[in-house]
C-alpha cells in the first residue's frame, strides 16, 4: 500500500504541538493515529491551546459538513482553567514518569489533545451523543475516548487506572447528587492521585448583584423555557455550588481536600477573543465585551483581597493511600 497524502488536520496538530506528535499509518489509507514522543514537558500556553482549537475547527464539522467555528473558538474563554489544570498536573508530576489522565466530559477533546502534546497520557469520556460528534479528532491522535453517561454508568476503566481525573464544568450539569460520580472517580484513581474540579461559583459578586437587582442567576429563561423544552433531562445547570459545599462533597467521598478556592477566568483569552471580532476599532471591540473583560480584570482584585467573589470554584481532592480499593 502506498503512503497516502497526509490530511490537513493532522499536519495542523503537528504544528500545534511543536512537532511532538508523529503520524502512524494504519491498515486503511484514511485511518490515522498518532502518539506523543516523550519530550521535556513544556509550559502550557494560550497560544498552544489556541492552535489546538484551530485544528478542531477544521476537523469537527457539523451535520451539514460546516465548521462549528464560532462555538469552538468561543471556548477559548475557558482556557484559563484548563491551563491551570495542566500546570498543576505537570508541576506535581515533574519528578516522575508521564502522568495518566482521565477527562470526564471531554466534549471536543481540546484538553486531552493538548495534554498529550505536553507528555501526559490522556483518556476521555463523554455522553454517547457527544462521543459520536466529537471523539474522532482525539482518536486520530491515538487517545482513548469512550462513551459513558456518568449519571447512570460506571466509568469504563479498571480501578486505580489514573493519576489524575479532570471534572471540569460538569458537576453543575448533573440532575442528581454527584456522590456516585465522585465515588467512581475515587475508584479509578491511583492512591495519591487527584481529582480536579471546576464549576461556577454560585456566590460570585456578580450573582449577588443580580439577585439584589431582582434578576435571576439561573440559565437564561428563553433557553430554559423555549429552546430546551423538548430535552430530558434539561442540559443546562441543575445545581451550582458554593465553596463549602464543594469541599464537603469531596471530603464525604473519601478525598483529602488539597485546594478549594474561588478563582476568576483569565484575562488574556477573553481579550484575545474580543479582539477577534471582525468589525470596529480595537476600542470598540473592547467596549462590546466590557462585561466579561471587566469581570476577568476584577478577578485580580478579588484574589489580592482574598475575597471569594470570582466566578469559578477550583478544587483538588487527593485519594488517600489505603488498603481495600477495588481493582
Amino acid at each position: 500500500m502506498g503512503i497516502p497524502t497526509p490530511i490537513d488536520p493532522a499536519a495542523a496538530l503537528v504544528r500545534a504541538t511543536c512537532g511532538s506528535i508523529i503520524l502512524v499509518q494504519e491498515c486503511h489509507p484514511r485511518c490515522y493515529s498518532s502518539f506523543v514522543v516523550p519530550q521535556l514537558k513544556q509550559t502550557p500556553t494560550v497560544d498552544g491551546f489556541d492552535e489546538v482549537l484551530e485544528l478542531l475547527v477544521r476537523e469537527l464539522l457539523d451535520d451539514n459538513g460546516q465548521p462549528r467555528e464560532s462555538w469552538i473558538r468561543g471556548s477559548l474563554t475557558a482556557v484559563g482553567t484548563k491551563l491551570r489544570t495542566l500546570n498543576f498536573i505537570l508541576k506535581r508530576s515533574s519528578a516522575g514518569p508521564s502522568p495518566t489522565l482521565l477527562d470526564i466530559g471531554a466534549q471536543i477533546g481540546s484538553l486531552v489533545i493538548y495534554a498529550q502534546s505536553l507528555g501526559i497520557k490522556p483518556a476521555a469520556v463523554d455522553l454517547p451523543s457527544f462521543t459520536e460528534m466529537f471523539a474522532r479528532a482525539s482518536r486520530k491522535c491515538g487517545i482513548e475516548y469512550k462513551p459513558c453517561d456518568v449519571t447512570t454508568d460506571s466509568l469504563p476503566f479498571p480501578g486505580q487506572s489514573f493519576d489524575y481525573v479532570t471534572y471540569l464544568d460538569v458537576i453543575e450539569h448533573h440532575p442528581h447528587s454527584p456522590k456516585r460520580v465522585l465515588q467512581e472517580i475515587h475508584r479509578v484513581l491511583m492512591p495519591g492521585g487527584c481529582v480536579i474540579i471546576t464549576t461556577p461559583n454560585q456566590a460570585s459578586i456578580y450573582n449577588r448583584l443580580q439577585l439584589l437587582a431582582g434578576r435571576s442567576i439561573s440559565d437564561p429563561f428563553d433557553y430554559f423555557f423555549q429552546q430546551t423544552s423538548q430535552m430530558t433531562p434539561y442540559p443546562g445547570h441543575h445545581r451550582e455550588y458554593v465553596r463549602s459545599e464543594l469541599r464537603s462533597a469531596l471530603a464525604s467521598s473519601g478525598f483529602h481536600v488539597l485546594e478549594c478556592r474561588v478563582i476568576e477566568e483569565d484575562f488574556q483569552p477573553e481579550l484575545r477573543l474580543a479582539l477577534r471580532s471582525q468589525n470596529g476599532s480595537v476600542a470598540g471591540k473592547i467596549w462590546r465585551h466590557k462585561r466579561t473583560l471587566g469581570a476577568t480584570a476584577l478577578g485580580a482584585v478579588w484574589s489580592a483581597l482574598a475575597l471569594p467573589f470570582g466566578r469559578v470554584l477550583w478544587a483538588v481532592g487527593e485519594k488517600q493511600e489505603r488498603l481495600g480499593d477495588s481493582k
